[in-house]
């Protein structure tokens, strides 16, 4: 037999509420539940749709659908970092590169600027990074907040946040690290130390991560979005 669509629905919730609320986690569950629920319905008609289900859960064990979970997750986070690599090399290997490269020297030149010519001292940096983590903080809310906020019940989008805290050490550092390596002019290289040259590149790494998350993001919602197209989600 053919599952209704409330039948459907109600195996959803059932999923949901054995601990899976991510929309797109319980439609992979519901793919290979389905149909052995419909195989005991057409062997068993006296069985109802909550019945049947239960008897597929308890046929995958004790962990019931965790597998199926952890498997689909694990999907979710492969696709994400081959995302973040391809588009993290394509960045690298173009014009693109200009954009990390132009931010990390305002980055520094202008502390340099603000402790030579304001009196700011060696806080100038810590003022830069200030303003630029406010700066992050904006760009992501206009660029996905919406995005975020719409499709922040799938797990394919929530992987995204493991994605982005691989600029959180970057950006503490550019918060922070006029601490440990003070403000220097770019302008002259020769004047520079080992660990003032250690930071620009360290900071050059960072800004090349964020730069390529755009196209992470872009990428990952436009899968999200198919999804929910599948199942008229959205």
């Amino acid at each position: 037999m053919k599952l209704t669509k409330p039948q459907i629905e109600q195996l959803k919730t059932l999923i949901s509420k054995k601990g899976y609320p991510e929309i797109d986690v319980q439609y992979e569950i519901l793919d290979h539940v389905a149909c052995k629920v419909e195989t005991m319905l057409e062997e068993n008609p006296k069985l109802n749709i909550e019945e049947a289900f239960q008897k597929v859960h308890a046929s995958f064990g004790i962990f019931g659908f965790s597998g199926l979970e952890e498997s689909y997750k694990k999907l979710i986070e492969t696709r994400l970092m081959k995302y973040f690599w391809l588009e993290l090399r394509s960045n690298l290997m173009s014009i693109n590169i200009m954009v990390p490269l132009l931010l990390t020297f305002c980055y520094f030149h202008s502390a340099y600027v603000l402790e030579k010519h304001f009196s700011f001292g060696e806080g100038g940096q810590l003022l830069i990074g200030l303003v630029f983590l406010v700066f992050v903080m904006v760009w992501w809310y206009y660029s996905f907040g919406s995005g975020f906020k719409k499709y922040k019940n799938y797990a394919s989008w929530r992987g995204n946040q493991g994605i982005l805290m691989f600029t959180y050490l970057p950006l503490q550092f550019m918060i922070q690290g006029y601490k440990y390596v003070g403000n220097f002019n770019l302008l002259e290289p020769s004047t520079l130390s080992f660990w003032q040259v250690f930071a620009v590149l360290f900071v050059f790494a960072g800004l090349n991560i964020l730069t390529a998350l755009p196209g992470v993001f872009s990428k990952s919602l436009a899968d999200t979005k198919k999804l929910g197209d599948v199942y008229s989600l959205v």
